[in-house]
Order: structure tokens, then sequence, then C-alpha cells
């Protein structure tokens, strides 16, 4: 079924599967021309309309936002680790 199976993750902690997602998700790449649309997903995606993804190829957004979004999930996870922590 893949890596990510559930056989796969047994023993390991939450933190090694946060950290296995993020390796799968791969590095943020630099794409000047979609700074406009990575700035939303860092501050407000649920704002994201067609219009801000039009005519974009769909695996090089996959390859751009993906990666911004873990990282504001990242964060967001480390922030409230600490809240409770």
């Amino acid at each position: 079924m893949g890596e990510f199976s559930s056989s796969s993750s047994a023993g390991s902690s939450p933190a090694e599967l946060w950290q296995r997602v993020g390796d799968a998700v791969g590095p943020i790449v630099d794409r000047p021309e979609l700074a406009p649309l990575l700035d939303k997903v860092r501050k407000h995606a649920w704002r994201i309309t067609d219009a801000d993804i039009e005519g974009l190829d769909a695996d090089a957004l996959y390859e751009a936002v993906l990666p911004v979004a873990f990282e504001v999930a990242d964060e967001q996870r480390r922030r409230a680790l600490e809240a409770i922590g």
C-alpha cells in the first residue's frame, strides 16, 4: 500500500509521523511568480479563489503550495504543543 500504510507506522511517535509527512511534502520552492498566492496560503488560505490559481499547472501548483501549507500547519502544531506544555 505504500510507505505510509498503518503497518509501517506501527510504533512510530506522532512527531516521527509528522516528520515523515514533511519529508514527503518536500522543501519550499522559491517561485516569485506565485508569491501572492503563497502569501495567501500563509495568511488566509480560506480566501483563495479560482482566480488565484487560474492558468497554473496543477503539478507545479501542488509542488509550490503543499510545502507552504505544511510549514504553516507545522508552526501551528508547534505553538499548540508549547501552549499545552
